[in-house]
């Protein structure tokens, strides 16, 4: 079954279709309709209604995408550097609109904390806590390890024609360049030779469709390890390429190895020199939150920070305490503020008492 993309023809009879094709053109519009996702036949039609140029997207579909991202080098604190590419300004409206129209409506699985309305690292670490233990795992290089065939079977999955899937996937993905391919450090040789292998399109750090994509992508991963944590008494949660898992300490050294295997076989990559075993008492942070109390907190250290700089502030006055504390950061009030808010929005009272604070400070105009 085919929809191809036909333009009004100014004539003096309607265009008659036979009962099989109307038939299949009900069947596929009712398919999308319940599921509340747009129903679009085509390229071309996808650009009608997201209202962007359509031979502009249609070359775009046709190229190996680079021309189309912007991208730099971001350095890791490990060594070595992750390559952010971004869309020019129509393909990123185009994928905005992707995102709000069909992505969001498709929801991620329970155990998901990231990257939806209504998730948060606050949700995240809530999972787990007053455990005994954590365990914490990472995904290497997750969006780089998810390819353009598999996200084409997400909106196949959807209901979507396979061509126009085709194309979907090729507006949400971008062929790896030599810069990229040069970002890899020996220990990831594995997952580069997967890439190359593959020779496709990957999910790019910068596009606004990544995030939601890479939560449908792995749907099946945890509900995989959602049953392995109920199997043995465990609590499992997901934010981005952070994997936790907490309760007993010999269960979950029991289930590391189960759980190495779920993510090849889901064809994902783990991180093995970021798996970490934390025992209460330890290091307790999950996503970078205490989960040892009954409420998840903001590390002490960041609130010192905070109050350090905010006593001094209004005590010494900011330009002193600037020169003092050789602080060079020309957006200090803005980077304050928004550590502020990040506490506020963890734990209130204490966000209102910081707020206070920053507001009884004399800022230089």
């Amino acid at each position: 079954m085919t929809f191809p993309f036909c333009k009004k023809k100014i004539i003096n009879k309607p265009i008659v279709h036979s009962e099989g094709f109307n038939q299949d053109i009900k069947q596929y519009s009712d398919a999308l309709t319940v599921k509340d996702l747009p129903v679009i036949y085509s390229l071309p039609h996808l650009c009608l209604i997201a209202g962007v140029d359509i031979e502009r997207i249609i070359k775009i579909t046709q190229s190996n995408r680079i021309d189309s991202y912007k991208r730099f080098k971001l350095k890791k604190k490990r060594g070595g550097f992750r390559v952010i590419q971004t869309p020019n300004d129509e393909l990123k409206y185009l994928q905005r609109w992707i995102l709000k129209n069909i992505l969001e409506k498709v929801p991620s699985h329970d155990s998901c904390k990231g990257f939806d309305k209504d998730t948060s690292i606050k949700q995240n670490a809530d999972t787990h806590l007053k455990s005994e233990a954590l365990l914490k795992l990472d995904l290497l290089r997750f969006y780089d390890s998810i390819n353009e065939r598999r996200i084409y079977g997400i909106f196949k999955g959807l209901g979507y024609h396979p061509n126009l899937a085709v194309s979907l996937a090729k507006l949400c993905t971008i062929t790896p360049n030599e810069m990229f391919i040069s970002s890899f450090r020996k220990k990831e040789n594995e997952l580069k030779e997967y890439i190359l292998s593959k020779n496709e399109g990957i999910l790019a750090q910068g596009s606004p469709t990544s995030p939601k994509l890479s939560n449908l992508i792995t749907i099946n991963l945890d509900k995989r390890l959602t049953g392995l944590a109920n199997k043995n008494g465990l609590k499992y949660s997901r934010y981005a390429d952070d994997l936790t898992f907490s309760g007993n300490f010999k269960q979950l050294q029991k289930i590391k190895k189960v759980i190495y295997r779920v993510i090849k076989e889901e064809a994902l990559f783990a991180n093995h020199s970021k798996t970490k075993f934390v025992k209460l008492g330890g290091k307790f942070l999950v996503t970078g939150l205490n989960v040892q109390n009954d409420n998840s907190t903001v590390p002490r250290k960041k609130k010192k920070e905070i109050e350090h700089h905010l006593f001094h502030c209004k005590d010494n006055g900011v330009e002193n305490h600037l020169k003092t504390a050789e602080i060079n950061n020309r957006n200090f009030k803005d980077w304050l503020y928004g550590n502020i808010c990040f506490v506020f929005s963890i734990e209130e009272k204490k966000g209102i008492e910081y707020f206070k604070a920053f507001e009884e400070i004399q800022w230089p105009i």
